[in-house]
């Protein structure tokens, strides 16, 4: 057998030499650059037969040697017999609009013209019956259609290469980013015993396009610079035969159980499986026992070797269902755009200006969160996970959604890569911050926002900014409080660098924020106690944990496990507060074209302003008087409240109070001075007069 063997791919190997050989010899002899006795005769029985149509005979010995090397690779090669028969039809169809075009002439079919003696007698049969025009449109259209059923991927393909440079939306044509696995193994044929055999069907796929669409503000951008993609699923094929192999597997292990059903989505196909009994002999007879949630759970591993997969996850039970969930990857991924999740019924009957499309789950339904209920949304995922992404996609459809009057954000980006495409959209408040001795002192004006906007709750006499804003309505010239969210996308580095202000700042606005309209979304690739503290993981009810390393990891992030055993690229499990376990998930993708197109819709929408009147951000006060303070003796705390407390300044007193030497109670007393605490210094050496009272509250914020 091993002798058989060898000898096929030694004659594989020799058929690809040959059919290239032959490909090039022909290709050469048909444009005269060789002759021979061999060649030429060849040359001249090919034309004479099939005409024009004979310089495609070298594409086809060409494609001879490539199918041959392919299956010499251990590659396994598909034949679409569809297309092979429809290519056929356009070979034949090719052939009589030749000698059609050629004027039907014998001589010239003869010679090698038109479509040569074949497509000449096809041509002359059909035209005898039907006239030469209605012999022209009775090979058209089949040469039409065929050739599009056999190169209509291909046209796509280039069509979409060329229109993405210039900006037209290919939101039908284009094909996912995700690169396709091209070569694979051949793989040992599964046979499933007729006891393990299913019989599911796949349901049609229900389009959830809502039918609000055409009520959208037409202040908002279309639904036209978001591009669609396709959606692409397994075979009922494939998915009997996987819950077979899970029925049979469990019950090598001595684990009767039954897959009831099945969901299939993007990237993850979920099995119901309904556990068995075991009967056991006993003294008094036999005893009939259920098989243990437990028994199911231990033998995940087992489960994925048998089923060829990378990881396997089993969620037991699922919540409200009396069945155990064992989710699958799917061995082709569709890719989630965010254009589809924003049209879906779920997204448009959802009524909150910060819904949010977070992606589909295991059964192919949008899934929709409510940014304003959560309050605030942490998070988490190691480098690659898809953690970036969803950060990204989350901001574009708040952006997509609302009006800068409506919606401002706070984007803070110590990885300088990724919120940084939002420069320059007027929802944004200056540009993302990227610099970490800035970031503290934006948190800082954040609180400080929220502080004044709990003023203007507390005057108005109501409880939150929903009911501040209608009430506002009825009033003119009154300030409206459009919504803010503050996107983090690396909390770590912040942890990291001031772990005290991060947290205390955080917490506070966590907290206290929700009623003021002010929202956090926080990201972080390092899940660890020392990032998502304590304080910190209370205060975020709504988590989303993508691929982690370790199960400790995902018990950090969601208090539980499950996380370890995703699959990146997009794959997430998310924690809403409402819900009793995380629900996984397929992420929305949303690709640099669209962020341009989306970003450049609104600086036409609103004018771009030049550089010189752009606004200052509001913060920019705050870091410039920081900077000041910076600079300053380090207990200048302290002598403010030595001068408060006395009523009186002078370089002696502050030596005494404060235990230092003259020069530096002089340069306290200077900026003192400067920060309009004291008066200016009295002649004859009296003490300066103190501004500041004792019952005024001063801070170094405050200068």
């Amino acid at each position: 057998m091993q002798l058989f063997s060898r000898f096929q791919e030694r004659l594989e190997d020799l058929g690809v030499i040959l059919f290239a050989a032959l490909a090039i010899i022909s290709a050469f002899g048909f444009m005269g650059i060789t002759e021979g006795d061999l060649i030429d005769p060849l040359k001249d029985f090919i034309r004479r037969w099939l005409g024009w149509s004979a310089l495609g005979i070298p594409i086809l010995l060409g494609l001879m040697s490539y199918w041959l090397y392919r299956k010499r690779g251990n590659e396994i090669v598909l034949i679409h017999w569809p297309k092979v028969i429809a290519f056929e039809i356009f070979v034949i169809n090719t052939l009589a609009l030749l000698a059609i075009l050629d004027g039907l002439s014998v001589p010239s079919a003869e010679e090698g013209g038109g479509g040569g003696l074949i497509g000449w007698g096809i041509a002359t049969l059909i035209g005898d019956m039907v006239g030469e025009l209605g012999a022209l449109i009775f090979f058209l259209v089949p040469f039409i259609i065929s050739g599009l059923y056999t190169f209509g991927s291909q046209l796509e393909q280039i069509a979409s290469f060329r229109l993405q440079p210039i900006g037209i939306p290919p939101t039908s044509i284009e094909r996912d980013p995700q690169p396709e696995v091209r070569r694979r193994r051949k793989r040992k044929n599964t046979r499933v015993a007729k006891q393990y055999r299913k019989s599911f069907e796949l349901p049609e796929l229900v389009d959830d396009k809502s039918e609000k669409i055409a009520e959208r503000d037409i202040r908002l951008p279309p639904f036209e610079i978001l591009d669609q993609g396709r959606y692409s699923r397994l075979s009922a094929k494939e998915i009997n035969t996987t819950a077979g192999l899970i029925e049979k597997t469990l019950a090598e292990f001595g684990l009767p159980v039954t897959v009831k059903n099945f969901q299939t989505g993007p990237s993850v196909t979920q099995f119901a499986v309904e556990p068995g009994y075991i009967d056991s002999a006993t003294q008094s007879g036999t005893r009939r026992s259920k098989v243990r949630v437990s028994q199911i759970t231990s033998l995940a591993n087992d489960l994925a070797l048998a089923l060829s997969a990378p990881r396997v996850r089993i969620e037991a039970p699922v919540p409200g269902q009396s069945f155990v969930g064992i989710e699958v990857p799917n061995r082709r991924s569709s890719l989630v755009r965010l254009g589809p999740i924003l049209q879906s019924e779920a997204f448009q009957s959802s009524n909150s200006p910060l819904s949010v499309g977070l992606g589909r789950d295991v059964a192919g339904n949008a899934v929709v969160a409510d940014l304003a209920a959560m309050p605030h949304l942490l998070i988490a995922g190691t480098t690659g996970s898809g953690k970036s992404v969803c950060i990204t996609s989350l901001a574009a459809g708040l952006i997509f959604n609302n009006s800068p009057e409506d919606l401002r954000l706070v984007m803070i980006d110590p990885k300088m890569v990724e919120l940084i495409r939002f420069n320059g959209v007027p929802h944004l408040l200056g540009k993302a911050e990227t610099d970490l001795e800035r970031i503290v002192g934006v948190l800082r004006w954040v609180t400080r926002e929220m502080d004044r906007r709990y003023t203007l709750l507390e005057k108005a006499r109501v409880r939150d900014i929903t009911s501040y804003n209608a009430k506002m309505r009825r009033r003119p010239n009154a300030e409206k409080l459009p919504r803010l969210v503050v996107i983090i996308d690396e909390l770590a580095d912040l942890m990291m660098m001031v772990p005290d202000q991060t947290e205390q700042t955080i917490v506070r606005l966590a907290q206290m924020a929700r009623a003021t309209g002010i929202h956090l979304v926080v990201a972080t690739q390092r899940p660890s106690t020392d990032v998502v503290t304590g304080l910190i993981k209370a205060n975020f009810p709504a988590r989303i944990s993508f691929a982690v390393s370790s199960n400790v990891d995902s018990r950090v992030i969601l208090d539980s496990s499950g996380a370890e055993t995703l699959m990146g690229r997009g794959d997430m499990l998310f924690l809403s507060p409402e819900a009793a376990a995380p629900i996984r998930l397929q992420g929305a993708f949303i690709s640099d074209i669209e962020i341009n197109r989306l970003v450049e819709y609104w600086k036409s929408a609103v004018g771009e302003q030049p550089s010189s009147d752009v606004e200052e951000t509001p913060w920019e006060p705050m870091l410039r008087r920081q900077d000041v303070v910076d600079d300053r003796d380090e207990i200048i705390d302290r002598a403010i409240d030595v001068v408060r407390e006395s009523g009186q300044a002078s370089a002696s007193l502050l030596q005494r109070r404060l235990r230092i030497g003259y020069p530096r109670a002089a340069r306290l007393m200077d900026e003192l001075e400067e920060l309009g605490v004291i008066g200016r210094a009295q002649s004859g050496g009296k003490t300066r007069e103190v501004l500041l009272g004792k019952e005024d509250d001063f801070t170094l914020d405050d200068a």
